[in-house]
């Protein structure tokens, strides 16, 4: 796969180690032989333009509060009509299932968060990282969509968890969809080394197509083989883990 971890990677870890995510991330960077960025200015709502001030990384690990608000700072800069044009323009690339192209008029009327790829790196994916019971709010697939004209960058959206090395589930870098319908964004499939149940104490919960109940994560992955996650989940129709 041409996004995996390769030895030309500067990796910037813009959350603490004490996440394991984050943690695991970093390992993996390590194996592949990729550089690995480390600064003071790391944790839940840091300034991605402050963390990678002095680097110019091509991946970067970050928390779902980090991109919250760096999604907030750049929507404030939509208020002309050029650049809300240049914004729909990018969008509309997105849901036909395909990055935008990077043109000269997309430069000069698009937002500009892509200080953060600028040379000798280019940021070409965010690993982005939701905590559960981290006391933020989730991002929602329209943020996920502006995010990555923003950023220029595909864009992992993982719900993650102490009880699981790496994540519980992961979202595909290349689901560019964008969901109309009210609430969060979904977080994928579960990983190969993590099994996912809903346990509930209604029946018509947990039946049909679309079951409902508390995620209770299992495998390898987990600490002690099992372990409540203490929220409740759904599995979507098309098979992608959200919460209820």
């Amino acid at each position: 796969m041409r996004q995996r971890y390769s030895p030309s990677d500067l990796v910037l870890a813009a959350d603490s180690f004490s996440q394991t995510y984050v943690l695991c991330q970093a390992f993996a960077a390590l194996y592949a032989h990729a550089s690995l960025a480390i600064n003071s200015v790391a944790g839940p709502g840091v300034d991605l333009a402050l963390a990678s001030r002095g680097v110019s990384p091509t991946i970067i690990i970050a928390s779902a509060e980090t991109l919250s608000n760096l999604h907030s700072a750049e929507s404030a800069g939509i208020s002309d009509t050029l650049r809300r044009f240049a914004h729909v323009s990018q969008a509309q690339a997105l849901n036909s299932g395909r990055m935008p192209t990077d043109t000269f008029i997309l430069k000069l009327l698009g937002p500009h968060g892509g200080a953060m790829g600028s040379p000798p790196g280019r940021l070409r994916l965010i690993l982005a990282s939701e905590r559960v019971a981290g006391g933020s709010s989730p991002l929602t697939s329209t943020m996920l969509s502006d995010l990555r004209i923003f950023t220029r960058a595909r864009i992992c959206y993982a719900l993650t968890t102490a009880k699981v090395a790496g994540a519980v589930a992961q979202s595909n870098l290349y689901d560019y969809r964008r969901d109309d319908r009210p609430g969060h964004s979904h977080f994928g499939v579960p990983l190969s080394s993590v099994e996912i149940k809903l346990v509930s104490s209604k029946d018509d919960e947990v039946d049909g197509n679309t079951p409902k109940g508390e995620i209770v994560a299992l495998g390898p992955a987990v600490a002690g083989g099992q372990g409540k996650l203490g929220v409740r989940g759904t599995f979507r129709d098309d098979c992608t883990l959200a919460y209820a």
